[in-house]
């Protein structure tokens, strides 16, 4: 050892002789925003941490992503918060498929096989023991920017963030992506069922002749049994939807950020429509996007009109699943017209993107010399999408077609406010507007359809329809919320 070792030694064992015990130390003084720590964090590496922010994020774990602002990328730049709250977030957040009934109480049903209770006993999906729902718990959404980066996260019992902060209701929307009608009863459903009272579409079978393509008239694409139900304007699904009772809702705009939101963070890109990854990342999370999903199908009118082409209950063997389910659509001869890779998020069949467009309720945009976004603060009020009246403006959208750049969360309405990205940059998805040429009320359809491609996704917006419009690729899945998520712009 060399004599310099050697004082390095005496040194260091001068200082363990030397320290004191936790309780002969002298209190410490000044605000606690001043103190400091050393922790180790998830990485295995020592750093200094405030000890105010090390008490409260122990209290409010933070499961979240940040993504960098001086760039394009739809990928996230990182985690936010907590590495293990992240990977535990779906869990901490119950996310999965329920039977929920009128009175909305939520049964969870077993996370591999959908016509089982989680407890083991059959479960009707026919609307005889509830609504087919896929579900949340309460938690507080955070939206802010923090130097140069946008931070998404969610918290549990206090917010966190310079920027938008929201509690969301415990709640749920239809595990199908679209909405089913109880024609007997005339109430928006989230049943699978091929019977009569719950035929899709427009509510009869579709003229096979009159499409050159269209496969068997046996074939749920033509008859419509077992298919979701379009062709009713926005208006008349909430009013259908309502008929279940306070709290229930079609598509109303929380219920549609809270799929987005989630997406988001979980999976760590606003580009739904990234290639799919089976595999976690390095760190345990989830990463990439559903693929095309169901949003290329050829020659659609041909086929069966724009009506409805995957039966609702496609995904069923996924449960609370993230994965992809393959799903031959028939040819007029019996063979395969096309194949579709169904995308599921934790059993939310479509990932909120393709297959058919999703009215929005409770928002609206006034489109005049600008494009000016309302919202209705209260889901258990009336809603009126005809007129301005009492609602809050949120948002401005540009008065142009494009990709979209960036949009606002400010009263949660996931509105468009810049356009000028592309479908591999930014959010990836597509904004629709008439506002420059067609001036009035419009309402959001949301997440694209089968025909709309690189398009579609789950930030996807048109905002060409006013809410009498009814269209044949149009639904709008049954939600509900255990209380009223009432909005704070």
């Amino acid at each position: 050892m060399t004599s310099e070792q050697e004082k390095g030694l005496l040194a260091v064992l001068a200082a363990f002789q030397n320290g004191k015990r936790i309780n002969d130390l002298a209190e410490a003084k000044g605000a606690l925003k001043d103190m400091r720590i050393e922790v180790m964090d998830e990485t295995g590496e020592t750093h200094r941490m405030e000890l105010a922010t090390a008490v409260e994020r122990a209290a409010n774990p933070i499961a979240g992503r940040y993504w960098n602002t001086a760039n394009s990328t739809p990928t996230a730049a990182g985690y936010y918060g907590s590495l293990q709250a992240l990977r535990e977030l779906p869990a901490k957040l119950g996310l999965g498929r329920y039977l929920v009934t009128d009175d909305r109480k939520k049964r969870k049903l077993d996370p591999t096989d959908s016509t089982k209770y989680a407890d083991g006993s059959p479960a009707a999906l026919d609307g005889t023991q509830g609504q087919c729902m896929w579900c949340w718990n309460s938690f507080i959404a955070n939206i802010f920017t923090e130097g140069g980066t946008l931070v998404k996260a969610i918290t549990f019992d206090k917010p966190i963030g310079n920027g938008v902060s929201a509690r969301i209701p415990a709640g749920g929307t239809s595990w199908l992506g679209a909405g089913v009608m109880d024609r007997t009863n005339t109430k928006l459903c989230s049943v699978i069922s091929e019977a009569e009272q719950f035929r899709g579409g427009a509510g009869s079978a579709l003229n096979k002749a009159s499409c050159a393509k269209s496969p068997a008239a046996e074939a749920a694409q033509v008859s419509m049994l077992g298919m979701p139900a379009t062709q009713i304007s926005t208006t008349n699904f909430g009013t259908y939807a309502r008929k279940r009772g306070e709290g229930w809702e079609a598509n109303w705009f929380v219920a549609q950020f809270v799929a987005e939101f989630l997406i988001e963070i979980i999976m760590g890109t606003t580009n739904t429509q990234a290639a799919f990854v089976a595999e976690k990342d390095t760190n345990g999370l989830y990463q990439g996007g559903f693929g095309i999903g169901v949003t290329d199908m050829p020659d659609w009118a041909g086929y069966n009109g724009y009506y409805p082409v995957v039966p609702t209950k496609v995904g069923l063997e996924a449960g609370d699943g993230v994965c992809l389910v393959p799903y031959n659509l028939p040819a007029s001869d019996g063979s395969t017209y096309k194949t579709f890779n169904i995308p599921v998020f934790f059993g939310l069949v479509h990932a909120n993107y393709g297959n058919l467009w999703r009215w929005v309720r409770g928002m609206i945009m006034n489109a005049g010399d600008k494009s000016e976004v309302y919202i209705s603060r209260s889901m258990y009020a009336p809603f009126d999408p005809t007129t301005i009246e009492g609602k809050t403006k949120v948002a401005e959208c540009p008065q142009t077609d494009g990709y979209i750049k960036r949009k606002s969360y400010n009263g949660l309405c996931c509105m468009p406010t810049e356009v000028g990205a592309s479908a591999s940059t930014n959010y990836a998805d597509y904004f629709w507007t008439n506002a420059k040429t067609s001036k009035g009320l419009r309402v959001r359809a949301a997440g694209g359809s089968a025909g709309d491609g690189t398009n579609a996704g789950a930030s996807a917006a048109s905002a060409y329809n006013a809410a009498a419009a009814t269209l044949a690729v149009c639904s709008s899945p049954l939600c509900y919320f255990e209380a009223d998520p009432i909005v704070e712009a």
